[in-house]
């Protein structure tokens, strides 16, 4: 097994202090692009025997995931809107770890800005704060309680659960077989944004730059490298894991609480962390690294449509 992201010290962050003004960027009304994927009554194999449990697990619902991560531009809008002085919006660990900050660590960071590169320095706290206030903003039921526990059959954003992220990164649709990277079984550095020779990239990339090359067969863009994306699962060990049908494993969103994290990042330097299952990696919910962000996910109604208006900032 590899280490525990915490352990990373190459992903601290240099400088301690918190940005205390939006970003330098000024982006335009955003769009968030949704992936229909389809996956009720289908499964998939959690883990693949080198990263993972190897355990089979049911869906019972389809759901419509972002096609790519959350980005400056997107992330802008919960900022100017209020959404780090907006109680409602926060778990109550989360509105206690808060405190004062404003801003994700790096928003003002030139290597880490750009309206279009995938939001970093983000926490869990931070990332599910923001689900549910695009929930509130499109009228939809958010989806995490005031104690971190997020509720599947609500109509809101959340972060994917550990089952729905393996099988869109996986498999993505009941007639796919299981693959062993996003965009199929051939191994290829240079389709994920990632320090894997001969990528090597030096930082976070914008959204799809490896596309379509590196897209899952649905569309999902940047599912590996990049950014390593928080999953609403608390960190479970192989062990542990039973079969079961809709999977959601959570205990606590405390401050030492492990949350999931999947799809490897622009810092990984072995090529199994690019794996579509590899799920080694785990950290805290306040944890601020500039190689983590997140994407969201929403369970699909029958009259969605594929995309949905992000409030402007």
């Amino acid at each position: 097994m590899a280490p525990k992201l915490a352990l990373l010290v190459l992903l601290v962050a240099s400088s301690a202090s918190w940005a205390q003004s939006a970003s330098s960027a000024s982006p335009g009304p955003e769009t968030l692009t949704l992936v229909p994927i389809k996956a009720a009554g289908s499964s998939v194999t959690m883990g693949d025997g080198s990263y993972g449990p190897q355990v089979t697990e049911a869906l019972s619902y389809d759901f419509q995931m972002a096609k790519y991560p959350v980005t400056n531009g997107a992330f802008a809008a919960f900022v100017s809107d209020k959404g780090y002085s907006t109680r409602s919006y926060w778990t109550a660990n989360g509105w206690a770890w808060k405190a004062a900050r404003t801003a994700p660590q790096y928003w003002t960071n030139k290597e880490f800005d750009g309206v279009e590169q995938p939001v970093v320095g983000v926490s869990w706290y931070e990332a599910a704060a923001y689900c549910n206030w695009l929930s509130t903003k499109e009228g939809l039921t958010p989806a995490y309680d005031d104690t971190g526990r997020l509720h599947l059959d609500a109509s809101g954003y959340h972060l994917p659960t550990e089952v729905e992220w393996e099988y869109a990164s996986a498999k993505g649709a009941p007639d796919q077989p299981e693959r062993i990277f996003p965009w199929g079984n051939t191994p290829n550095a240079l389709n994920a944004v990632s320090n894997v020779s001969p990528a090597q990239a030096p930082r976070t990339e914008n959204v799809s730059s490896k596309s379509p090359q590196g897209d899952t067969p649905q569309g999902l863009a940047d599912m590996s490298g990049n950014v390593w994306e928080w999953c609403s699962d608390n960190f479970q060990s192989d062990p542990e894991i039973t079969a079961g049908t809709d999977r959601y494993y959570f205990v606590t969103d405390a401050r030492d609480a492990r949350f999931v994290l999947h799809g490897g990042s622009w810092v990984i330097s072995f090529l199994g962390g690019l794996h579509a299952k590899f799920r080694s990696f785990s950290s805290p919910p306040g944890s601020l690294f500039n190689a983590v962000g997140f994407r969201v996910l929403r369970r699909q109604a029958p009259s969605d449509t594929g995309s949905s208006s992000a409030p402007s900032p």
